[in-house]
């Protein structure tokens, strides 16, 4: 009797099948047939679909594609809850998790989640989790929030979970499943974030990054040596074994097979080039509109800052004065709110603020805001997501907006999370703009609106992209058009013009952000901006010193084209992907 089976090449032939069935050596019947009925136990159990698959097929916030669905297969069943997502950006790694976690928890294998990210992406992950899979995560600002010996289910983000207090809470109780995204920040095994998560007591470790490569091969073995200590050797035997030359940027061919091999077994990377027929991908289209403010807007506008430039060179504070000096980038409204600061803390005098006053109540309307209506007008079909960093500003427009016929509603940080969704609702399915905050809209998707209007800008290039964000995501249908205003001289239009334009700001995507600006925090950002600004002596100084800040931004944008490119000729080399093996 011919006896035919298939060995898969990822399961040890314990029972030496192979060797007998060559060597025609005889065995029981009963023997055989036990080792081909394990086979089959394995590769059912390597196929078997996931338990939640129907549910989450049902729920009408979610559209799954096959990719993801096909990733948390793998992770789950081949890869036994322990691996790397490592799918190139803007695939929907945080949906990949999202159905790992919620089919482990629903399954019972697991009961406490911890999710470690970095704190501008809180909001995204627990917005997420609740939204698509009915998961509510708790993070510590949170009113509800406890503490985390209280809460199974919990975000933190990556620099409040080295903490020292926050770290001995975190490892001192044991944790079923940990999610780490951006998890190339870990590259390092020197850190505080890598030696956290190593000492953590947990079952199962997922790691998330598009790029887990940042500079060497030596950056993918801390990564899969933190999930699977020893199965790339020692550091020394890794780069004498795998590497091909000193820099650690090329695979030795004649082991490329078996490390191709052992990353199979832990990492997960699916290509947009892999998904282009499931998914339309959609262009960021950048509309930069420098605007000549009124006289009196210009005249206000470079009297206060003249103040405020006194103020700086005697010592003053500058968190202080960067928050006037973002006022009076605003909004007519929040520059009143700014003169009122200025006189309490003895900037003007009271005959100054008299005087700035008169000036101010001359405005009647912004000269953005009077742009804002006419770009809304020339659009009058389609939905637009406005973005201010204040709520004066956000009542200022909303009042502009509604005395014209605009149907309007408002989001922001303070609202309840009723009128949050309530204001959400509007937007899709009656209302044509929404007036956000930053903080309101953070965590937020709005695929079905594809205008965007920095009303005032962040100077932290980070909030940008979650700004953008929002409605530039898998689901979005048409370009989204990103519209940017400014008045000419001011700060915001050197940021525009020399900074942001200088590395194409808005076309760049989440995780090319995150390598240009990793090192860089939010008030790093702010500081060094202002104070180029400050100290310029002139508009052609100004021009000079934010051309040569704008330089250093390019050469940060050469060092992340070189990442890419490593990641690209390092991974291109490998079948990683769910798409190119069918598991259904």
């Amino acid at each position: 009797m011919k006896i035919e089976i298939m060995f898969h090449k990822k399961f040890t032939d314990r029972g030496d099948v192979k060797k007998k069935l060559r060597s025609n050596e005889q065995s029981s019947i009963l023997e055989y047939e036990l080792v081909m009925n394990s086979y089959k136990i394995l590769e059912y159990l390597k196929n078997a679909d996931l338990a939640i698959k129907s549910s989450l097929e049902l729920n009408s916030n979610i559209q799954l594609y096959a990719h993801q669905v096909l990733a948390a297969k793998k992770m789950k069943n081949q890869f036994g809850g322990t691996g790397i997502l490592a799918d190139e950006v803007g695939l929907g790694k945080t949906v990949e998790a999202g159905i790992i976690i919620k089919e482990f928890l629903m399954t019972g294998i697991v009961q406490s989640v911890l999710i470690l990210t970095p704190p501008s992406l809180i909001y995204q992950w627990q917005n997420e989790m609740e939204s698509k899979f009915n998961l509510k995560f708790f993070q510590r600002d949170d009113p509800n929030y406890i503490d985390i010996s209280s809460h199974d289910l919990l975000i933190c983000s990556h620099p409040g979970a080295v903490f020292h207090s926050q770290k001995q809470k975190l490892i001192s109780r044991n944790w079923d499943m940990v999610i780490v995204d951006e998890a190339h920040s870990l590259k390092n095994s020197e850190t505080l974030k890598y030696k956290l998560v190593r000492e953590i007591t947990k079952k199962y470790t997922i790691l998330l990054s598009a790029t887990p490569i940042q500079n060497n091969l030596l950056e993918l073995f801390t990564l899969v040596d933190l999930l699977r200590p020893g199965i790339l050797g020692t550091k020394t035997h890794f780069k004498n074994k795998f590497a091909d030359d000193s820099t650690l940027r090329k695979i030795n061919p004649l082991f490329k097979d078996e490390f191709q091999n052992i990353l199979s077994n832990i990492i997960i990377r699916t290509t947009r080039k892999e998904v282009k027929k499931e998914i339309k991908f959609t262009d960021r289209i950048p509309i930069t509109k420098i605007l000549k403010g009124g006289s009196d807007e210009l005249t206000l506008y470079e009297k206060i800052t003249n103040k405020l430039r006194k103020v700086y060179d005697e010592g003053g504070n500058t968190l202080f004065l960067i928050s006037i000096q973002k006022f009076i980038s605003s909004s007519n409204w929040t520059t009143q709110k700014a003169l009122k600061h200025m006189l309490v803390n003895k900037i003007i005098t009271g005959k100054e603020y008299d005087e700035f006053k008169i000036l101010s109540n001359k405005i009647k309307i912004d000269t953005k805001a009077k742009e804002l209506l006419d770009i809304i007008n020339n659009r009058k079909s389609e939905k637009f997501l406005i973005f201010t960093e204040y709520t004066l500003t956000q009542d200022y427009l909303a009042e502009i907006l509604q005395k014209n016929g605009f149907s309007i509603t408002i989001f922001n940080g303070s609202m309840n999370l009723e009128d949050r969704k309530l204001a959400i609702d509007q937007f899709k399915e009656k209302v044509q703009i929404m007036i956000s905050t930053s903080a309101g809209g953070q965590g937020q998707n709005f695929q079905f609106c594809n205008n965007v209007v920095n009303y005032d800008l962040p100077w932290n290039p980070m909030a940008i992209e979650q700004r953008v964000g929002r409605v530039h995501r898998i689901g979005q249908k048409k370009n989204v058009n990103i519209f940017n205003l400014a008045y000419e001289k001011t700060i915001d239009a050197y940021i525009l013009e020399l900074l942001y334009e200088k590395i194409q700001l808005f076309t760049m995507t989440l995780g090319h952000l995150d390598l240009l600006f990793e090192d860089i925090t939010n008030e790093d950002s702010e500081s060094s901006i202002f104070t180029e600004y400050m100290t310029a002596k002139d508009e052609k100084d100004a021009k000079r010193k934010f051309s040569a800040l704008g330089e250093k931004w390019a050469e940060r944008k050469n060092k992340v084209n070189l990442i890419e490119g490593l990641n690209s000729e390092i991974f291109d080399n490998f079948s990683l992907s769910t798409m190119e093996t069918n598991y259904e």
